[in-house]
């Protein structure tokens, strides 16, 4: 019997992104490498424990999955049929990952049902991204400590996008993001944990991006975003959904404790006359205005035509 079992661990492991078991009470009974690669996890850091204090799932809005009555891995146990969900998981290192999730009721040798959960992140978009990530490592356009564009490359996007923004009217927005209390963070915490942080920041938001959007690292605990044909009246629904992105993210420290971070951000439409200069310094004053107002807070401002 135990062949058998390691039989069909081996298949598991090899064919699947992730897969996982939960049972009744929630916890985790099984965890296969797949899993390990695309959370962080291994299977000694969440065997027996419950899925929802380890992942903390949220849906598209940032709600979380498992308060209220809505954990769609529960469900499953009542409704007994196979259920398919997009969410929003913790990765091990803090930043918020999405994914699919496909939920299946399995019936255990013991005659006990437990759920098989497999998770994935193979929709095109983000493979797009990640092969953007690829080229612009060839070309040296990328930030070394979190892996996004550098600040070249986002001063070249910027001022292509003004160029068809004067030629053809392809509206554009930008974000300027700075974390809040970083240098309290460094201070208290270390520059080890401070560059995690700008990690997991970073993580959080391009995961969270279309695959035609850019975010690059400014300097420092500074980032910059632009989003392409955004429509204006949109443009703070979407600024401050990645506000609470980064806000429900959260990093596990080695002696256990748990870190957060806040964001203030300051959003602007393109405008005729803009440079990128004008550009950037009306969303770095609107972030400013952020800060005055408290942090973790999203400022907007566009023209009026």
């Amino acid at each position: 019997m135990l062949d058998t079992v390691d039989f069909y661990r081996e298949i598991l492991d090899n064919l699947y992104d992730g897969i996982f078991f939960v049972d009744k009470e929630g916890c985790i009974t099984y965890w296969n490498k797949g899993a390990t690669s695309l959370t962080g996890y291994s299977s000694a850091d969440v065997q027996g424990r419950n899925y929802c204090d380890i992942f903390q799932p949220l849906d598209k809005h940032g709600n979380n999955l498992c308060e209220n009555n809505i954990c769609p891995i529960r469900r499953v146990f009542d409704i007994a049929t196979l259920t398919e969900i997009e969410a929003y998981i913790c990765h091990k290192e803090g930043h918020l990952l999405p994914i699919s999730i496909r939920i299946a009721p399995v019936r255990e040798v013991s005659e006990q049902y437990v759920v098989a959960v497999e998770i994935h992140s193979s929709n095109s978009p983000r493979y797009a991204m990640r092969q953007r990530l690829e080229e612009l490592q060839e070309l040296a356009m990328h930030d070394l400590l979190t892996g996004i564009a550098n600040r070249r490359f986002v001063e070249i996007n910027l001022a292509a996008r003004l160029e068809e923004f004067k030629r053809y009217g392809f509206d554009f927005s930008v974000m300027f993001i700075d974390a809040d209390h970083f240098k309290t963070i460094n201070d208290t915490h270390g520059h080890t944990v401070g560059d995690r942080i700008l990690k997991m920041i970073s993580a959080t938001i391009a995961n969270s991006l279309r695959s035609f959007d850019i975010i690059g690292r400014w300097g420092g605990e500074e980032f910059v975003v632009l989003l392409v044909n955004t429509k204006k009246d949109d443009l703070f629904k979407l600024t401050d959904r990645l506000r609470r992105l980064v806000e429900s993210s959260a990093l596990t420290l080695d002696n256990g404790e748990t870190l957060k971070v806040t964001v203030s951000v300051g959003a602007t439409a393109a405008q005729k006359g803009d440079s990128v200069g004008s550009l950037i310094e009306r969303a770095d004053k609107l972030m400013f205005e952020s800060k005055r107002r408290g942090r973790n807070m999203v400022s907007v401002e566009f023209k009026e035509d």
